[in-house]
């Protein structure tokens, strides 16, 4: 492990063949300004980005929603979080939507959390994990309309990454949380 931070998505799959970043999250991670992870969960490499419709991408989420719920899907993904959460000292979770919850569903050890910081936007459980937390949300997003916020911003469901707020804010905690 290095002496070293960094930041890194922790989304669901809206297009499981690929874990590639959108451009709006490659352009977030850019702008924030710590080393990026360039790949989104679960950090494996493989087919382009491509456009995803809501539809199709909040039917996977659902489909996704029930099976991190089992041992199996646990067991599949918690070592190759572990590794990559290994590869610096401390890390910058950036869970948007279910994001969070998939962190709560992988049941990492206490003291590899204890190493993260969880910036967590629109996000759709309410879990606490044992490491610093800050809670954004927009106030017009429905999705995660039943769930708790440190802060509000303006904007939907699908506006965080895009909201020049928001970055400020995720930049904000990723230096209180140095």
């Amino acid at each position: 492990m290095s002496a070293s931070r960094q930041a890194l998505f922790l989304t669901g799959q809206s297009d499981p063949r690929s874990c590639a970043l959108s451009p709006v999250q490659r352009r977030f991670l850019d702008d924030l300004g710590l080393p990026g992870v360039p790949v989104n969960f679960p950090y494996v490499t493989g087919a382009a980005w491509r456009e995803v419709s809501l539809v199709a991408a909040s039917a996977r989420h659902v489909g996704l929603a029930a099976r991190i719920r089992t041992a199996a899907w646990r067991e599949r993904h918690r070592e190759p979080v572990l590794a990559q959460l290994a590869r610096a000292d401390s890390s910058l979770i950036l869970a948007g939507s279910i994001g969070l919850e998939l962190v709560r569903r992988l049941d990492l050890p206490a003291h590899v959390l204890a190493r993260c910081a969880v910036f967590a936007y629109g996000a759709t459980t309410r879990w606490d994990p044992p490491g610093p937390i800050r809670r954004v949300r927009g106030d017009i997003d429905r999705i995660a309309r039943a769930t708790p916020a440190d802060v509000l911003v303006h904007g939907g469901h699908l506006d965080y990454l895009g909201n020049p707020e928001v970055l400020s804010l995720a930049r904000a905690f990723a230096e209180e949380t140095r």
